[in-house]
């Protein structure tokens, strides 16, 4: 059953709407902590004052260094809210890696952790910005990233130019409601929302801009092929830096009301725990992590009979060894990338298995795919061999890379 299309066009009024429609409907679940949608909204609201007191304004970008918790979504939402620009960064980045994408994006401010699965973050930031010893907190004045002024760590006291997180909170009390819905009010649309980065295994890394409202659209569509709903609950372990938890997973069950269930890193044990505990009914992982529940020692005692949807991608056995590991009987398989918002083919929940099993599915509504030849680009027939071409919601694209 198709659910309400959002009236919203901007992720901060998609926040407002769905607080005042289901203020206390489940949207985030971390462990002990819950947060209703009317709590995300003040969380959000809270964050982006702050942002706005440390002088972020739209167009300017916040780089996020934060794994799976619910400061990622409150501070990539505060950010859209007021027009600012998420630079999602990977937790798995190098201290060279990290330098190139500060660097690249022009970060005003960096949300960070000071350390995350034995990488740590602050050493090689003051190895890039030596001047974080000496500066006062908000003021920030680097030689080697001249636009970053403010970082605010969020698991560590706050040495230096950085603020932790309740420091950095205290200084959106000067900002009036007034001036967070004027910032609110001048976003648009079409207005760029990520900075998304490509993992560069081939290449340097690609910034791929995706804006506000094709980005509500699209969520909106995957999860419709979903048949989600507002009591669906979706377990998320895969990265929010990367499109499938970014662009497409949260997304795609807040457009539909309900609620994601994060777990900070994937451990299969965990998971199945979490999964059985929280009675998550939507699965959006890959066939490595199928594989990894399925042959953890504790999969045959763990209850995951509410589990009913999700995305995956694969060939057909990769599908059915999925659907075997979660009991995902309506999973659904995709097809796209980073720069068409996360998926722009999805099979149907209801389509018969074997479609389910062998297809990607049919493009969703708005978005066209054809296979060209790659030197001509005209459309080939059935059955021949050439490059797919996407028309619809993609990228406006690459940041500083507009070609």
């Amino acid at each position: 059953m198709a659910s309400t299309r959002p009236n919203s066009a901007t992720l901060g009024d998609l926040v407002d709407e769905l607080a005042a429609a289901t203020p206390t409907a489940p949207a985030v679940v971390f462990g002990d902590e819950r947060l209703d949608y009317a709590g995300l909204k003040r969380q959000v609201d809270d964050f982006a004052r702050a942002l706005l007191a440390l002088g972020i304004r739209r167009g300017d970008r916040v780089a996020l260094l934060v794994s799976n918790r619910p400061e990622w979504l409150v501070a990539a939402l505060a950010s859209a809210k007021i027009g600012a620009i998420v630079a999602a960064i990977s937790t798995y980045s190098t201290p060279r890696e990290l330098a190139w994408t500060l660097e690249h994006c022009g970060a005003s401010a960096l949300v960070m952790l000071s350390a995350f699965r034995g990488r740590r973050f602050l050493e090689p930031l003051r190895e890039l910005c030596p001047e974080l010893d000496h500066c006062p907190a908000g003021a920030l004045r680097s030689a080697r990233l001249p636009a970053l002024h403010s970082v605010i760590v969020l698991d560590a006291p706050s040495p230096g130019a950085t603020f932790a997180l309740g420091e950095f909170l205290a200084r959106g009390a000067a900002i009036e409601a007034s001036a967070l819905a004027a910032a609110q009010a001048a976003v648009r649309q079409q207005d760029i929302c990520y900075i998304l980065y490509t993992s560069g295994s081939t290449a340097a890394p690609k910034g791929v801009t995706l804006a506000h409202g094709p980005l509500i659209t699209n969520a909106f569509e995957i999860g419709e092929r979903q048949h989600l709903c507002a009591t669906d609950r979706l377990w998320l372990a895969v990265p929010l830096f990367w499109s499938f938890g970014s662009a497409n997973a949260w997304p795609a069950i807040m457009t539909h009301g309900g609620c994601v269930v994060l777990q900070e890193s994937f451990d299969a044990g965990e998971a199945l725990a979490l999964i059985e505990r929280e009675r998550c009914s939507v699965y959006y992982g890959m066939v490595n992590m199928a594989r990894a529940l399925l042959e953890h020692p504790a999969h045959p005692g763990r209850r995951l009979g509410a589990m009913r949807t999700g995305l995956t991608i694969g060939p057909p056995e990769d599908m059915a060894l999925t659907m075997r590991a979660v009991g995902a009987d309506k999973l659904c398989n995709v097809y796209g990338s980073t720069e068409t918002y996360g998926n722009c083919a999805v099979t149907d929940a209801d389509d018969p298995l074997p479609l389910r099993l062998a297809s990607q599915g049919l493009p969703l509504p708005g978005m066209t795919i054809r296979a060209v030849d790659p030197v001509t680009r005209r459309p080939l027939p059935q059955g021949e061999i050439g490059e797919l071409a996407v028309r619809g919601r993609i990228t406006p694209g690459y940041f500083q890379a507009p070609e």
